[in-house]
């Protein structure tokens, strides 16, 4: 089995995966929790960088998620994708953590991502280059810029996510990738 679900899985409308959930009792429940377990354990160690935290993070999340079947379902027509459904139970989960472990986040007032590009750049052109290269380019970044990365591009966590789960404010996070992708860039370079 593939370390992640695959994009056709993540991608996949909730309301039929949460449909089929709700009837399926806890089989279905299990299969769910077991497919995307290591996705979002991985959010959990990325906020936490705690074995034991990030386990007690990601039961939360699979908890508050299932739990919420009670109540609603989006609804069909909402274009939601079940890895949007469950990523904000996630990032949930996360804020809660910081709020009760981390403080308030620190904001930075010298970064300004209009002014450095990082609210612009299209990252998407760079992904025709050699994943074998990216993969030790980023082995070179700074752990914070390596974890932004992965919970971007890796994980599909828009900015407020990545923002939430790392506790810092969106223009930090915002940095932090702008960094890490021009870092993978200047190294890509060098061939």
């Amino acid at each position: 089995m593939a370390l992640l679900p695959s994009s056709k899985n993540i991608n996949t409308s909730a309301t039929s995966i949460l449909n089929e959930i709700k009837k399926g009792g806890d089989e279905k429940r299990n299969e769910f929790v077991y497919l995307n377990l290591e996705r979002v354990y991985a959010i959990a160690y990325i906020a936490s960088d705690n074995q034991e935290h990030a386990q007690e993070l990601t039961i939360e999340a699979f908890r508050n998620a299932l739990s919420s079947l009670q109540d609603s379902i989006p609804k069909k027509d909402s274009g939601i994708t079940i890895w949007q459904w469950l990523a904000d139970f996630v990032v949930d989960a996360c804020v809660e953590y910081h709020a009760q472990n981390s403080g308030i986040p620190e904001d930075n007032p010298n970064i300004d991502p209009g002014q450095d590009g990082s609210a612009s750049m299209d990252w998407e052109t760079t992904v025709l280059l050699g994943v074998q290269r990216i993969k030790r380019c980023m082995s070179s970044l700074p752990p914070e810029q390596q974890k932004t990365f992965h919970l971007r591009h890796s994980l599909d966590l828009n900015y407020e996510q990545i923002a939430a789960v790392m506790n810092q404010s969106v223009e930090m996070s915002m940095a932090a990738l702008y960094r890490a992708r021009v870092s993978i860039i200047k190294c890509l370079g060098k061939g």
